[in-house]
């Protein structure tokens, strides 16, 4: 389904409890917390709701605005204070039902507004947290440090919190005082950007529909049938990530460097730029391993070869998109486990494997092991993550906190 084609809005649908819907985040473009929000944005202004986007840290970039959204820019506000000052204003104007803001520094802007709203007028506030916060504190400035100090004192106040999976809930829980009853895991609409989605461009794969009533007519893409599992290809190892020390991409040219000692064939492709690119290509000629830099491509997974594995070495993720955007295209994946939230995104032995630890030779075992899946049969796992699941998931748990009494 394309967008031209999609149904009209379902006016119905929403309850008297919820009809406006405000979101607070840093961008309409640039990462992952971005393109989940536009997602979600454009979902519910299609069922019906009418939907705002406040943007804390950029102007608004309308060729990325969903159809029907409004958007507003506290870029030029400096400073915690003046920021949230002004979104209060938003708040008293629009009187959303409830307000939703995605990634920290969002988080405390809304949060901070919200108390500025007398009870009577405040809507109801949700927080959405996208990082394991605790894996990213060693080695960070203050100014990080003093924001979530912050965090942890202020994500208590709010109706409910959304994390983007069960390790970010339990830190949640753990870390920052959130009562375990005010917090749900909703999984990212994280092939949304596919081909025969609502919002999709890519060209891989083929629409399907996927266990008709059992899985509530959800669609999804089916696995790419021309891709040939094992090694004897040789291995295409695919780095569609940043180029930044939180994702460790030399690891990808060790990984290679240990598969070549094996005598397998191998080459990495990485399709993201970034501050560390002359390391990676220098480790690569030092290791003498094949590297291509083919710069930041929103459908990687459209550029990839039929041998390829799909390898996101980071030191910590939320979630990682790209993990599920791999299989739903029809490649393996493999991630560190001790990343933590990377669990939420693989099935190990089905869809891809979690490597034991970072040690090049754990990655290259976890990568033989990825090429030779089938990748079979993962397309009831792959429907939670569309559009519509997600979207509707969402749905019910802003109707439930509007309507908390």
């Amino acid at each position: 389904m394309t967008p031209s084609s999609a149904p009209p809005p379902d006016f119905t649908r929403g309850r008297p409890a919820l009809r406006r819907i405000l979101f607070v985040i840093p961008s309409l473009h640039g990462g992952g917390a971005e393109f989940v929000a536009r997602t979600w944005m454009g979902w519910l202004a299609d069922h019906g709701y009418e939907v705002s986007v406040v943007l804390t840290a950029a102007e608004v970039r309308p060729e990325y605005l969903p159809n029907g959204v409004d958007a507003y820019s506290l870029a030029g506000q400096h400073g915690h204070v003046r920021k949230a000052t002004t979104l209060r204003r938003r708040l008293l104007d629009w009187q959303p039902d409830v307000a939703i803001a995605l990634q920290a520094h969002p988080n405390l802007v809304l949060l901070t507004a919200a108390r500025l709203v007398p009870a009577r007028l405040r809507p109801r506030v949700l927080v959405s947290e996208r990082n394991l916060v605790s894996l990213g504190l060693p080695g960070s400035n203050r100014a990080h440090r003093v924001k979530i100090w912050f965090a942890k004192r202020l994500y208590r106040w709010a109706d409910h919190v959304i994390a983007i999976s069960h390790p970010v809930a339990a830190e949640m829980v753990a870390a920052f005082g959130v009562r375990g009853d005010r917090i749900t895991v909703v999984a990212n609409p994280a092939t949304a950007k596919l081909r025969g989605t609502p919002r999709g461009q890519g060209t891989t794969g083929t629409h399907a529909q996927v266990g008709g009533s059992e899985l509530g007519g959800i669609d999804t893409i089916v696995t790419r049938s021309e891709r040939r599992a094992g090694s004897a290809n040789g291995i295409q190892i695919v780095l569609a990530c940043r180029l930044v020390a939180q994702k460790r991409p030399l690891l990808a040219i060790a990984a290679a460097a240990e598969l070549a000692r094996r005598g397998i064939a191998v080459e990495v492709v990485s399709f993201g730029g970034g501050p560390l690119l002359g390391d990676v290509q220098a480790a690569a000629r030092q290791e003498d391993v094949v590297f291509h830099h083919r710069g930041w491509v929103e459908n990687w997974f459209d550029h990839c070869g039929d041998n390829a594995v799909a390898l996101l070495t980071s030191s910590r993720e939320g979630f990682g998109n790209v993990l599920v955007e791999a299989a739903a295209a029809g490649y393996p994946a493999v991630a560190v486990s001790g990343a933590l939230g990377v669990a939420d995104a693989i099935v190990p032995g089905i869809t891809g494997e979690l490597a034991l630890s970072a040690n090049p030779v754990d990655l290259a075992d976890a990568i033989l092991r990825a090429a030779d899946l089938s990748l079979e049969h993962i397309e009831p796992w792959l429907a939670r993550f569309s559009e519509d699941a997600s979207g509707g998931d969402l749905e019910r748990v802003l109707l439930r906190v509007a309507e908390r009494a």
